[in-house]
């Protein structure tokens, strides 16, 4: 389970000497926010709970994570050794909220502005091509076409437009941008990130030739549904834009619009 930093109490800790906050389980990055460092802590093969190193992030051997207004290490250092007496626990818990108030720090906004969820098995068909009518008739305004390049690091990204013109409008661009902002910053952050994400996140959708997987993240208006496909060679997302206001509207004509009863004279 995922730590939400927050809202969730963490063990206040310093490392190499420096004020932290720690945690067992991993701490999405997505969530850290913009001049805050987070990192992985890993054990060894004869003792996996150690704190032997500080990594960016492990697959294998996590023995905790830790959240610092500081940063812990070099960028270009894969990991650095931490040794007896580097690590250690003030014995107590505190929210992000009192850890900034007892060291003088502002806090940070949450750069999450949208909740996103993995896809449930009956949304499945959101994710892919559908008929102009079943468009029509969910609100569809169009898709993102995104790949990360032939190295995995870049972002290129194609609008096509699937619906009437008018669903496209200055309110909804506003949106969608934040929208792609937030997911670059996760699962849209680069091939690997995506890759890593897909396969601890749930979501699986099914996939011709590949396991695809989806994700929702829905605001007031609108639902946003990202089908990701990491296999390298291919697009690696589409991300479908739905109105749910046009969506009710379609609802209700159609309702409107029943059977007539009787025949003509």
């Amino acid at each position: 389970m995922a730590v939400n930093i927050f809202k969730d109490k963490l063990r206040h800790a310093q490392l190499f000497g420096k004020p932290v906050l720690a945690a067992d389980q991993p701490i999405p990055r997505e969530t850290v926010p913009d001049g805050w460092y987070c990192y992985d802590m890993r054990g060894t093969g004869s003792d996996p709970a150690a704190h032997a190193e500080l990594v960016d992030y492990t697959s294998y051997y996590h023995s905790g994570t830790v959240l610092s207004p500081k940063p812990l290490k070099r960028p270009t250092t894969k990991a650095r050794r931490i040794g007896k007496g580097d690590y250690f626990l003030h014995g107590e818990e505190m929210d992000l909220e009192a850890f900034c108030d007892e060291y003088g720090l502002d806090v940070p906004d949450d750069p999450i502005k949208f909740e996103m969820r993995p896809a449930s098995p009956d949304e499945a068909g959101l994710f892919y091509a559908l008929p102009a009518e079943k468009d029509e008739e969910l609100g569809a305004i169009g898709h993102v076409r995104i790949d990360f390049g032939r190295d995995g690091d870049e972002f290129w990204h194609t609008w096509w437009p699937r619906g009437p013109e008018g669903l496209n409008t200055p309110e909804f661009k506003e949106e969608l941008g934040q929208i792609m902002g937030q997911l670059r910053r996760s699962v849209l952050k680069d091939f690997s990130t995506m890759f890593r994400l897909c396969h601890i996140g749930g979501g699986e959708i099914g996939g011709t030739a590949a396991r695809n997987y989806g994700f929702v993240l829905e605001t007031e208006r609108y639902r946003y549904c990202l089908r990701c496909n990491p296999v390298r060679g291919d697009y690696q997302a589409y991300l479908t834009c739905f109105d749910l206001r046009q969506q009710e509207l379609n609802q209700v004509r159609e309702q409107d619009s029943g059977p007539v009863l009787g025949g003509m004279g």
